[in-house]
């Protein structure tokens, strides 16, 4: 393998270890290691962590063909330490993960997003309510509230669940209370590789809380299928309201383990996501005042004052807000660093570069999505570069928030949707403040970004125009 990248520049390769000692640092700094690379050897990096080799490959018209390369639609070896919480399933790419997708899709086409649009209407409007009745003037992380929304939103559509069903199920409130954590916690396990040493993993605690998560998940997701399971015994199905966790069951080809599995991917995919990309986008309202403005307008323009229900044909008319929810998954992208294994040989470059069977993949989408070679002030706020003149005249590849190809993600119009509903919402009910810049906010980078502190800001009661 190495003399298929002899060319291919990189660090000094150590004995044992490759490069593996470069990257014992904290997690939140290993993208910025990953820059200082680039920025050194170029958009095509390689590194060898112990035996295993890995390639960067930060070319963005590259990344597009590796992304929808039939030999490349594996996951990396590092998602196998996600495999203790979701599985070997969609999220870490085991060998079921195709059969799995193609029996979910269903539940999360354009048609599908439709006819969710009542439950998520009635959520974001609550939320809004909720958002309308703080105290103004006080300062609060708008996350906290997002996400009771956004997971009320996900119990409804995707899980099939009622409200009050939602309340028994046993392990939930845990479980969307340490998404994040478990997230951190499945990175960790990918990126320290002395964490994993059994003794280590013991003595740490890391064991007792992996149990401590691993214990709530199984109970939601069991509780889940059981309700599932006894409301098709009860009521059957209707084929254009079935949720995914429906599908699964009617399927026949997954066991209750894998559905479980696969229930805690969507879950978690759905509500906590979509939590952060709404809870950005109204940051970006709260500290761009003028584009608040904007969309706030538009919104009255578009709806006069009945916003009971938004359909998606009012949603496609907001250009402004569009401008910003894509400026926001551009500066906080789900998936900030994405790795794929090579299944055949493939060469990128063009054809300077031969990437051997085996090696793997690292797909910096954070940065290239940062990178002052394609985006004017890349590390600013500016959703007007996205407006229709704008977005012309930049290469369509640097734009990849959901990834790309068969193992994209599969959630995305459902977050769009719902993140736009609740922005809608929002808008008409409040305004929002907060101090200082938004681009001084410390990320916190793991598998996807969020800032280190909160989405914090302040609202107050709009006076006219609801």
């Amino acid at each position: 393998m190495v003399l298929y990248t002899g060319r291919i520049p990189g660090p000094l390769i150590w004995p044992l270890l490759g490069n593996a000692a470069i990257f014992m640092i904290r997690p939140g700094d290993q993208l910025t290691l990953v820059d200082e690379l680039m920025k050194r050897y170029g958009q095509y990096v390689r590194l060898w962590l112990g035996h295993e080799l890995n390639i960067i490959v930060g070319n963005p018209a590259d990344v597009r063909r590796l992304l929808t390369n039939n030999k490349v639609n594996k996951k990396g070896p590092a998602y196998k330490y996600m495999e203790t919480f979701v599985g070997p399933g969609i999220l870490s790419g085991g060998p079921t993960w195709r059969l799995h997708r193609k029996i979910a899709n269903l539940s999360y086409n354009k048609k599908a997003i439709q006819h969710y649009s009542v439950a998520s209407n009635k959520y974001a409007i609550r939320l809004a309510e909720v958002l309308g009745n703080k105290e103004p003037n006080v300062t609060f992380n708008v996350y906290h509230d997002v996400v009771k929304f956004t997971t009320l939103s996900t119990c409804d559509s995707i899980m099939g669940l009622s409200e009050d069903e939602i309340k028994n199920v046993r392990g939930m409130s845990a479980v969307v209370a340490d998404t994040q954590d478990i997230y951190d916690f499945a990175y960790s396990n990918m990126t320290f590789w002395w964490l994993r040493l059994p003794l280590i993993y013991w003595l740490s605690g890391r064991k007792s809380k992996e149990k401590y998560y691993k214990t709530n998940i199984d109970l939601m997701t069991a509780d889940i299928i059981s309700l599932r399971k006894n409301a098709i015994e009860k009521y059957g199905v209707v084929e254009e309201s079935m949720c995914v966790v429906d599908r699964y069951i009617m399927s026949g080809e997954l066991t209750d383990q894998e559905v479980m599995w696969e229930i805690i991917t969507f879950f978690t995919a759905s509500q906590e996501a979509t939590a952060k990309i709404a809870s950005m986008v109204l940051l970006i309202f709260a500290h761009h005042q003028d584009w608040q403005d904007k969309v706030y307008k538009e919104i009255q323009d578009i709806l006069g004052s009945n916003a009971d229900y938004v359909s998606d044909e009012d949603l496609k008319k907001m250009t402004n807000l569009d401008m910003v929810y894509k400026e926001a998954v551009r500066y906080m992208p789900i998936g900030a660093l994405i790795q794929r294994s090579i299944e055949e040989e493939v060469t990128v470059n063009d054809g300077e570069y031969v990437l051997p069977k085996g090696a793997s993949l690292l797909l910096p989408i954070h940065l290239i999505h940062r990178d002052p070679q394609y985006w004017h002030e890349p590390n600013k706020i500016k959703p007007e570069r996205f407006s229709p003149e704008n977005a012309k005249n930049r290469d369509p590849n640097v734009f990849l928030p959901f990834s790309l190809g068969a193992m994209d993600c599969i959630g995305r119009v459902y977050a769009e949707s719902l993140v736009k509903l609740i922005a809608v919402q929002v808008l008409r009910r409040v305004e929002l403040e907060a101090d200082g810049n938004i681009e001084d906010l410390q990320l916190h980078v793991a598998i996807s970004v969020r800032f280190t502190k909160g989405y914090n800001l302040r609202v107050r009661p709009r006076t006219k125009g609801v």
